[in-house]
């Protein structure tokens, strides 16, 4: 199947870089825009092919690069702004609900890891959101341990006196030589796999860039989305019917990056309120960097398409 590369533009006037997937069958239909994980371009984690599976089941599909990343726009390069990202989505929204081939009333988000905690948070912000889909959703944002988290925010602030003084922002190497999180920051990564790529001297992905601004960190550490998500499907009155009408979450039962049980526990939390349809999709055997790979993928694809087609049903 095919796609379109194209740019849109934020509220701010930045450009993003997207891949726009048109659904196979013509007239207005559903569509999703899909948000890579932290610091991912679009490539990764095989979510082209997640898009072409969507594309191949009448589901129209915006995958986008976030800001300073890969081939979209954005300064300080590497920088992650956890509320500009939720805003960018809703202008990735924006964009998706303007295409000839896509119905504004069934348009949703969809987002894997960081991307899925992104997604749902701009779902709870955005009553334009028909549904969320958060596969794999970062549930915790913190540091390996007290002492680091200081450790990290004492660079920062010392960065922010650097920066005052007409210095640009500091940046380090997302992943170590010891395939770690060069902050201590998160848990779980594949170690193995990725230092064997950065000692190798190779991209972990085409155009993606092994760099993180410090600042991130610092916004990172004070961004507590979950409160927002119990307004998840309020809509007016409370009535999910003139909202956002569903929420589906995928949850790999390997995960050590964005552990099943918080998973869970958020998902339960959900109430969303009358007319407000949440369903869960438990993966077994599945790691998270694993979710859209190999065999899970149909099982993934399959369990999405189900999902949207039974929000986006009249008799919901």
């Amino acid at each position: 199947m095919s796609f379109e590369e194209i740019k849109f533009r934020t509220t701010d006037g930045t450009e993003l870089h997207a891949r726009v997937y048109p659904a196979a069958k013509p007239g207005p239909g559903p569509g999703v825009v899909i948000c890579p994980g932290l610091k991912c371009v679009l490539s990764m984690m095989n979510l082209p092919a997640c898009a072409s599976a969507l594309q191949k089941n009448d589901i129209n599909v915006l995958l986008y690069e976030p800001r300073g990343i890969g081939s979209s726009g954005g300064s300080p390069r590497s920088d992650i702004d956890p509320p500009q990202c939720v805003a960018d989505m809703s202008d990735a929204l924006t964009h998706l609900m303007t295409l000839p081939t896509v119905d504004p009333t069934q348009a949703g988000l969809l987002g894997f890891s960081f991307g899925g905690t992104v997604a749902l948070t701009a779902a709870s912000v955005d009553p334009r959101c028909r549904f969320v889909v958060a596969a794999a959703p970062v549930t915790d944002l913190d540091f390996s341990s007290p002492a680091q988290r200081t450790r990290v925010l004492r660079k920062c602030a010392q960065d922010r006196e650097s920066q005052v003084m007409g210095n640009a922002a500091f940046t380090l190497p997302l992943v170590n030589a010891r395939g770690e999180n060069a902050a201590g920051f998160g848990h779980g990564v594949n170690a193995e796999v990725y230092a064997r790529l950065v000692k190798g001297g190779r991209e972990i992905a085409p155009g993606h860039e092994n760099r993180i601004t410090l600042m991130s960190y610092y916004k990172l550490a004070m961004w507590t989305p979950w409160p927002l998500w119990k307004h998840l499907g309020t809509g007016v009155g409370g009535d999910a019917s003139s909202g956002l009408r569903g929420a589906l979450f995928i949850v790999p039962e390997d995960d050590t990056m964005s552990y099943p049980a918080m998973q869970r526990k958020y998902y339960e939390e959900l109430d969303g309120g009358p007319g407000f349809y949440k369903s869960k999709l438990e993966v077994e055997g599945v790691g998270h960097e694993d979710l859209f790979t190999g065999q899970c993928l149909d099982r993934v694809v399959a369990g999405i398409v189900g999902f949207i087609q039974q929000v986006s049903s009249s008799s919901l």
